[in-house]
This record gives C-alpha cells, structure tokens and sequence, in this order.
C-alpha cells in the first residue's frame, strides 16, 4: 500500500516508558480508527505546543499499533526528540500518518530479522505481526550502555538474540558477525540499521540471499516534498518517506551512502 501524505490528527501520550538509556517507548491515543500500518512504516510527530521552534515534524517508525493506539521507541538524539522524550502524559501531540509506500511484507516462508541500534523499532513491529515466519532475531548493539534496552527487548521476543560489539552484553561482534557465524540462513533478511550494517550483510549475502533494509533518515516533511530522504538507486534518486522506506537493498548504490 502506497501513501502520498497522512492525514494528520490529534494525539494523547497515554504512556512514557524509559525502556533504555535516552530510549523512551511512547503511546499515543487517538479518537478515530488508524489506518493499518505495515512494518517500517513511520509517522511524523510533534507536541502540539510546538510553534515555529523547534518547527519541523521528526519521524518516528511504528512498533506496535491497536485501532486507536500507535507505538514510538524515541532515541534522544538532539533538543527535539529530548523535548519530546520528557513530556507529560497527557499532552496533545500532532501525528501524521501512517507514510511511507512500502513496508515489510512476508513474500516466503522463513525470515531473519537483524537490527542495529534503534533500527530494532519497526523489526519489533514486523516480529510482532509476522513472527511465525522469523527464524532468527538478531539485536546488535555497541556496549552495555544499551544494557535495559536490550533486557526490554528479551522481555518482548522470546529468543531475541544479542551481539554487542565490546563484548559486555550477549554475543561479542557485530549483528553481522553473528549472522555469518551462526549461518543464520533463512529465504529473507529483513534489517534496519545504520548504513554500514546494512552494507556489510549485502557484501555477506548480496548472491545468496535476498535483503529487505529499511533506512533510518532525517526528515523535512516526511511526503515527498522536500527531497531531503532521497537515496542513489537502480531507478535513480528515490525518496525513502515516499517510495521507502523499506527497499530491495540490491537495488540501492549503499557505497555512496557511507
């Protein structure tokens, strides 16, 4: 299902869980139904106090969504999602969405799902919907400051499987270390994760294996107004907001995102 632009709506933060250091898992209530979303896609979201600073929307993929609930894990990274990650329940926010114009569909019978960092948010929402298909879920992280993040995450997939690249939590190395030295070998791999990750499970598997990434982007407008998501593909410069953000990774030019 394709999206051009969502339809923006008042939402109500009913829960803010610290589920890992400047890690905030958020719920939003809404009046009327949501439209279903696919695994990877996003809404664009701010605190209705929000005026002209700061200004622009910031995205925030799904990871678990009810009629008239939807789920964001925020990752503080700069004074946006700071102000958003200490808000009150209660406060009114302005969420557009469901966007994106693809997301992960199961399309075989066995899938690996691998994550780095907070790419784990929209394999948490693909784990949640499509789990008898998952073989292996692969969560890697960089050191042990992301230790409650990663207690959280063992405490929603059971047999989530950890590699930390310092070696202090789960499995030493990289998630695709792990993916290579355990053979975790499936007909699909779905990843979300920084660039470099996901470049190194193509140079993996490129030949082997189909691999399904979606991009993690900074944002303008979040519908394909903007350019400011557009990634060098086989088919030229698409948008991750709109034609994304879930891509084939073999048709993606990923040196040139490094």
């Amino acid at each position: 299902m394709r999206y051009s632009g969502g339809l923006e709506r008042e939402g109500r933060l009913i829960e803010n869980a610290r589920v890992g250091e400047d890690v905030h898992l958020l719920r939003f209530e809404v009046e009327e139904t949501l439209p279903h979303s696919l695994p990877g896609q996003f809404f664009m979201v701010r605190p209705s106090r929000w005026e002209r600073d700061p200004f622009l929307l910031r995205p925030f993929a799904v990871v678990d969504q009810s009629d008239k609930t939807v789920d964001f894990l925020v990752k503080v990274v700069g004074r946006g999602t700071k102000d958003i990650s200490v808000s009150d329940i209660g406060v009114s926010f302005r969420l557009r969405g469901p966007l994106g114009g693809r997301g992960f569909t199961p399309s075989c019978d066995s899938v690996v799902l691998v994550a780095g960092g907070i790419g784990i948010a929209p394999l948490l929402y693909a784990w949640k919907l499509h789990s008898k298909f998952v073989v292996r879920f692969i969560f890697g992280v960089p050191d042990k400051g992301w230790t409650d993040i990663v207690n959280w995450i063992k405490s929603q997939v059971s047999g989530a499987e950890v590699a930390c690249e310092d070696g202090s939590l789960g499995v030493k190395g990289t998630a695709v270390d792990f993916l290579l030295s355990e053979q975790a070998y499936a007909e699909e791999i779905w990843a979300c994760g920084p660039v470099p990750m996901l470049k190194a499970i193509c140079d993996a598997f490129k030949d082997k294996i189909r691999i399904l990434g979606s991009f993690e982007s900074r944002m303008g407008c979040g519908i394909g107004g903007c350019h400011s998501c557009a990634i060098p593909t086989r088919s030229g410069m698409l948008k991750v907001c709109h034609d994304g953000p879930v891509f084939d990774l073999s048709e993606v030019y990923l040196d040139e995102l490094l």
